[in-house]
């Protein structure tokens, strides 16, 4: 019946993934207002959407809820859940509380198309939506500005400005002088995870190995 469901369901979707309950009943209904002639699903998790068995089509946006603090802490487990899990063809946005310009720039990559901070109106948001919808990318300007400027001169100042939460979690087990195991145990990661996780923390500061890693964070405390 639920492959039969999802067959003959034909207007493009809103697929909204919250776990907020009061926000996902409010948020779907300005949807249905604002945008009419899309189907507005709500669930509480992607577990609750993959039970449900209806699946998205190409074109179909999923609005999903992402708390950077909640990836830290659950590993790469939660990663897949939020991204990998929602497959190829659908116009993922993230609803996030954090304006981090790193955690935006890494959601991007991927693969999500929109990037809609908490702390916006519902307005912004709306329009972001549409924005996605007709095939653009939306992120934050607020996040862009804290790239240039003044924000420039303080990543320059503290290298560890431009480190995501998760290499942010990563780069204090290193400075202690924690192994790649131990840090994958204690932060619920695979050992592969934290070891891209350094290979990226070597790019961006533009050294060769995870020592100087630590040199390099240590130099301005």
């Amino acid at each position: 019946m639920k492959a039969i469901e999802a067959t003959v369901r034909r207007a493009p979707a809103i697929i909204l993934v919250d776990p907020r309950q009061l926000v996902r009943e409010c948020f779907s209904r300005c949807l249905a207002e604002a945008i009419p002639d899309h189907e507005i699903i709500t669930f509480a998790s992607i577990d609750a959407w993959d039970r449900a068995g209806i699946g998205h089509r190409d074109g179909d946006m999923v609005v999903l809820y992402y708390d950077p603090r909640e990836a830290v802490r659950s590993g790469p487990q939660r990663e897949a859940a939020l991204l990998s899990r929602i497959g190829p063809g659908a116009n993922v946005v993230l609803l996030c509380d954090s304006e981090d310009p790193g955690e935006i720039i890494e959601r991007l990559n991927e693969g999500a198309r929109g990037y809609i901070p908490t702390n916006v109106s519902l307005k912004v948001a709306i329009e972001a939506m549409r924005l996605v919808r007709a095939g653009g990318v939306f992120v934050p300007a607020s996040c862009l500005l804290q790239r240039r400027g003044p924000a420039d001169e303080t990543a320059s100042a503290d290298p560890r400005s431009q480190f995501t939460p998760r290499q942010t979690a990563v780069l204090e087990r290193l400075q202690k002088g924690k192994a790649n195991k131990v840090i994958a145990f204690e932060l619920n990661m695979q050992e592969s995870t934290v070891k891209v996780h350094v290979r990226n923390l070597i790019k961006k500061l533009g050294v060769t190995n995870r020592t100087e890693v630590v040199a390099r964070t240590y130099r301005r405390p």
